[in-house]
């Protein structure tokens, strides 16, 4: 016993040793998070947060710079600080890499094609976190251009957290998935890491891009996580006519 209040003491300290502006951040996205504050409410003045937290204007500054930095915070000059809602052109801009060869950005369509409800994969279970026993939605669509189609991808998505998230099958998306995900689900993406390699086409990448089965394409895995830093989304999109470009600052 005494050694275990000993570890929790020692894990208290590490916590209370942060900063304290990490702090007020973590606090103020818990709230986000939670529901409490929603996408497109402004938040208190600097001065009600600073008295809230208990903590300097100064500190909340520095905390609520943090999350404008990450996109989730908008500054508006006479208005104050808003909590970012996604559209679609704010989540092409954050979130959308793919470009043509020559530079131009790629201005997609988007029509979903399956959605099924099953057990996860392996590589599911470790890209999400989840249990063998838990379930994962998983979407399928192709993105076109001009009618060519030039991206397919499958997405998968925790099943229960996403259960009423709805999507016409066979007709163009009008919205990007992410603000989707926050309209209907109630879940905000807060960032994403995306890992390229080249590989071959499967059999459903190939039908559905007009390539043979086996062709070399491009492949980029998303693992996007919610505003609680939670994996919430995996995506896999495969092409042969685009490029993947980022910008690192």
């Amino acid at each position: 016993m005494k050694r275990a209040a000993t570890k929790a003491s020692q894990a208290q300290a590490v916590l209370e040793n942060r900063p304290l502006y990490l702090q007020a951040r973590d606090a103020l996205m818990n709230q986000i998070a939670k529901g409490t504050l929603q996408p497109g409410d402004f938040l208190p003045s600097e001065q009600q947060l600073a008295a809230t937290l208990g903590i300097s204007i100064g500190t909340v500054r520095k905390a609520t710079e943090e999350l404008v930095a990450q996109g989730i915070l908008d500054r508006q000059h006479g208005r104050g600080t808003q909590i970012v809602p996604h559209t679609s052109d704010r989540s092409r801009f954050r979130f959308f890499r793919f470009i043509h060869a020559d530079g131009r950005p790629a201005r997609l369509t988007t029509r979903l094609l399956t959605r099924k409800v099953q057990s996860p994969s392996r590589e599911e279970q470790q890209r999400l976190s989840l249990d063998k026993s838990d379930q994962v939605t998983v979407l399928t669509r192709v993105r076109s251009e001009k009618g060519v189609p030039l991206v397919f991808e499958r997405i998968s998505i925790p099943a229960r957290r996403f259960a009423r998230l709805s999507i016409e099958p066979s007709r163009d998306m009008v919205e990007e998935i992410y603000v989707l995900y926050q309209k209907q689900c109630g879940e905000m993406i807060r960032s994403a890491v995306d890992e390229i390699e080249y590989n071959v086409a499967p059999p459903p990448v190939g039908k559905e891009l007009g390539l043979a089965t086996g062709s070399p394409v491009l492949l980029v895995k998303r693992v996007a996580t919610s505003l609680a830093n939670e994996p919430v989304e995996f995506r896999q999109s495969w092409t042969q006519s685009l490029r993947y470009r980022s910008r690192l600052d």
